[in-house]
This record gives structure tokens, sequence and C-alpha cells, in this order.
């Protein structure tokens, strides 16, 4: 697979992640996220050796392992490459056990939860970078505040282009998975808000085809209306009280969801509980302690 070209300073790797690539003078590159692991590296490697381009430096935009399971093997294999990443993000990038464990409520996983699919191999943070202007092997790059997907994601605006991260999703990767992930719901929709306003031509997500300006309206509207459904069907899911896993449960028979493992089921239960503190935070929802444990219940009835 070869370097797409986007402009005459950057391009991506297409794939199901989108790695994107900014060039630094005549023959470096920055790269936008790595992939799920050793060998999506590997071909990154090579895709930047054909266009004849040494990579200076990563630039993880969150610490989710399917974007940073190629940190380890580039800079093992190239010398002098540093990654930057979100302060907050960076400790989870460090240390990848910390997905699992937020997803196993805290304790030490089990063993189903400590695959690649969650659990990337760790990678040092050179720099811990904030929002704003940054410059890097003499590229100024804007720095996204994009949080929402993760606790502080972040995307790249540089020469008309805005990597995007998983800051929006494409239609396509919509239709199939139907619920997009989120930490944090309020600041998802935040953040498509931003992506919304920004006046860039061109649009990388981290899953999706390019998406030029034109049609990003569209794009985003579809993300928004992804947002508005689910959270119709965790309030539905709300009709009787019950606890999460028993409204994760409701919202899967609604949604038509099957899972393929263990990993799977965990993320989305992980999302179907944003959801639930979204409609909490908004008055719409509430949990009580009972002997039954934690028990969710509507408030409200949801209004969009």
């Amino acid at each position: 697979m070869s370097l797409q070209p986007i402009t005459s300073q950057t391009a991506y790797l297409p794939g199901a992640n989108n790695l994107g690539v900014i060039r630094a003078g005549t023959d470096g590159a920055i790269v936008i996220d790595t992939g799920i692991d050793k060998d999506t590296g590997r071909a990154l490697r090579k895709a930047l050796e054909q266009a004849g381009l040494t990579l200076h430096a990563i630039i993880s935009t969150h610490h989710h392992a399917d974007h940073i399971g190629g940190n380890d093997y580039l800079i093992r294999n190239l010398p002098g490459v540093v990654i930057y990443a979100p302060h907050h993000e960076a400790p989870l990038i460090e240390h990848p056990l910390l997905e699992p464990i937020y997803l196993h409520n805290g304790a030490h996983p089990w063993s189903a939860l400590q695959t690649k699919w969650l659990m990337a191999r760790g990678s040092p943070v050179d720099h811990r970078i904030d929002t704003g202007m940054l410059t890097i092997a003499n590229v100024e790059l804007e720095i996204l505040p994009l949080a929402g997907h993760s606790l502080a994601q972040i995307g790249i605006a540089v020469d008309g282009v805005c990597f995007a991260a998983d800051g929006f999703f494409g239609t396509d990767v919509l239709q199939k998975h139907g619920i997009p992930y989120a930490h944090d719901i309020k600041a998802q929709i935040d953040s498509l808000e931003r992506l919304a306003q920004r006046r860039e031509h061109f649009f990388l997500p981290g899953h999706g085809p390019l998406t030029p300006r034109a049609a990003l309206a569209e794009t985003i509207s579809a993300n928004r209306h992804a947002i508005e459904t689910t959270t119709r069907i965790v309030l539905a899911a709300l009709a009787e009280p019950a606890d999460l896993a028993s409204i994760a449960r409701r919202v899967r028979h609604a949604a038509g969801y099957t899972f393929a493992g263990i990993p799977q089921y965990a993320i989305f239960t992980s999302v179907i509980a944003a959801y639930l503190s979204y409609l909490e935070a908004g008055g719409q929802a509430g949990a009580t302690l009972t002997d039954a444990g934690i028990i969710w219940r509507r408030l409200s009835a949801y209004t969009q």
C-alpha cells in the first residue's frame, strides 16, 4: 500500500485506520497515529521509504490501541523518532494496561481483555503537548481539542487539511457499527460542532474516507444523528429500572447487535455507561444503590 496524496505537504496511508503523513522539508515526515500493531507500523515504514521520506516524529492523537499499536515497532526500528501526545493521553500510551483496567471496573484485567484490540505495546511519550500552535521538525501545526471519543483526543490541522482522528466517523463506519464509541458524549458532541466550524479543504477521519469540505456537513450530521438515536435507545431501555448490564442488554437487543468476543462487549458496555452519564448530567436519568446493586432509572422524557 502506498501513500495517498492529499496536498503537496500531506498524505495518508488508507486502511482500517487512516494514518496521516505530513511532509517535513524535502525528505522528512511526521506521522499521525500508527495503527493497531507492528504490521501496520511495518506497512507505514515501507510506504514512507517508497516515498523517499525519513520519519522524524509520531503524533499519537489518543491512547486507543488501534491508533498507537505501531509506535513500538517504529521507534525500535527507526533511530531518532520521537513521540508527541496530549498530556492526559500520554500515561495510557506509556502504560497500555490502563485501558483494559478501566474497562474492567478498575481491576486487574482478565486475559480476555489483554489482547491487541485493547492493549498495545507501550511506547514512551517524549513530548506532552497542549492544544494550540506547535512546531515539529520546522512544520507549524495547529493542535485541535477533540475530546469525547477519548479523554483528551486531539486533531491536527496543517496545509488546508484537518486530521480529525476519531472526532468523527465516515458514514459507512456508522452504518456498520451503529453506535460510535465515546468516553464523554457531551464532549463528543462539542467536538463535532468544533469540526463543523473548521474551514480546511479536506478532513481525514481515523475511520472512513477522506472528506472534502463540501461533504463535511452531511457527514457531521450523520454522526450527530447516530448519537441522538443512541440516546433515545438508551433512554427507552430505562423504561424499567435496571443495572448497567441489563440496560446494555436491552440496548443490544434493540440495536440488533452481536459481539465477536469479550473485548467488543466490554467496549459496548463502556459506551452505554457513557450515555447513562450523559443522561444523568442532563437530569434525565439517575442511579441509586439498592440491595440489587446500582440501579438506573429514567427521571424525565428525553426531548431533542
